[in-house]
């Protein structure tokens, strides 16, 4: 909606930025102050996490660049330009994890005592993040008129749904003719779309849509103008927090600390969080026909569930 605090000439501190230093803030605050009560180095465990942070924002970037590489070849200086948005969490954790690995391998900080550690509140943090999102006008979900069944097939069939609503409609796909659908909607007249043989109706199927106004022209607007769309950064955040909150209850047991047990429930937790989102997102990146989330969330759920069975069999 409102993606700076202030701006001066071509300066300006951005609500996306602000969220992610409150996020690293509070991560460092309370994992200090942890790691002091067990007798770790605190100074380390920062470090840890700076190093870690950074690794995570160059994964987060990459990942994204590399699955929108058709538009990125073309305009190279736009791949440092990560103030423009284009950070793919799931590229932050694999970014993050190795750069965690490889400065906890180093200073010989075992890898599962940190994990427990930090992430109820990177979970946090990521929670925080996603205000950012939503002052961007970015990682939103598709329109609320969109049917259910088509949000929630196995395949993605919205984009295939999307360009037969347009050629229904007569719509150009471009912000101004899209949002006469608003209008067409709210006229209460019955707009009816047939696709792959079934008839769907175009309908607010959910009351708490977000439009986007055109002032500062943000990525939701310039794909579906000014048609209410699924708040997903909301839904993440209100998960994410739930999330954290029950992570954070284990943490604040020592005994907890360097079993893995928080460590896996992140992993979980956070890949079902992701895999639900995933659903409604319409800028998922893709891998084929599938969504690349999707995958990654599998991968974090079975890595999560491996952690926990091995560190019960391990008692």
């Amino acid at each position: 909606m409102f993606p700076y605090i202030f701006k001066i000439g071509n300066f300006e501190i951005r609500y996306y930025s602000l969220m992610y230093l409150i996020g690293i803030l509070l991560t460092l605050f309370f994992t200090k102050k942890k790691a002091k009560k067990l007798g770790l180095n605190p100074e380390e465990i920062e470090n840890l996490i700076l190093f870690t942070f950074i690794g995570g924002i160059l994964g987060a970037r990459i990942y994204y660049v590399l699955f929108r590489w058709d538009f990125y070849k073309n305009t190279p200086f736009e791949m440092f330009a990560i103030w423009h948005g284009g950070l793919a969490i799931h590229g932050g954790i694999i970014g993050g994890f190795i750069t965690f690995l490889l400065f906890s391998k180093l200073k010989k900080i075992r890898a599962l005592l940190f994990g427990d550690l930090i992430l109820p509140f990177l979970l946090l943090a990521q929670g925080i993040g996603r205000f950012g999102n939503f002052a961007n006008g970015e990682a939103h979900g598709v329109p609320t008129i969109t049917p259910p069944s088509i949000i929630f097939s196995l395949k993605n069939k919205f984009p295939e749904f999307w360009s037969t609503v347009l050629g229904t409609l007569n719509l150009k796909n471009n912000p101004s003719s899209i949002s006469s659908l608003k209008e067409m909607v709210e006229s209460g007249k019955k707009i009816t779309i047939l696709f792959e043989n079934k008839i769907y109706e175009l309908k607010y199927y959910v009351p708490w849509g977000i439009s986007f106004p055109e002032k500062y022209f943000p990525p939701a607007y310039q794909e579906f103008g000014r048609l209410p769309v699924h708040p997903t950064f909301f839904y993440e955040m209100i998960l994410n927090f739930i999330a954290a909150a029950f992570l954070i209850y284990l943490w604040k047991n020592d005994n907890n600390i360097g079993r893995g047990k928080i460590t896996g429930l992140y992993l979980i937790f956070y890949g079902l969080i992701r895999g639900f989102v995933t659903t409604f997102r319409a800028d998922d990146l893709m891998i084929g026909l599938l969504r690349a989330p999707h995958l990654a969330s599998i991968i974090m759920v079975i890595i999560g569930i491996i952690i926990l069975n091995l560190k019960r069999e391990a008692k």
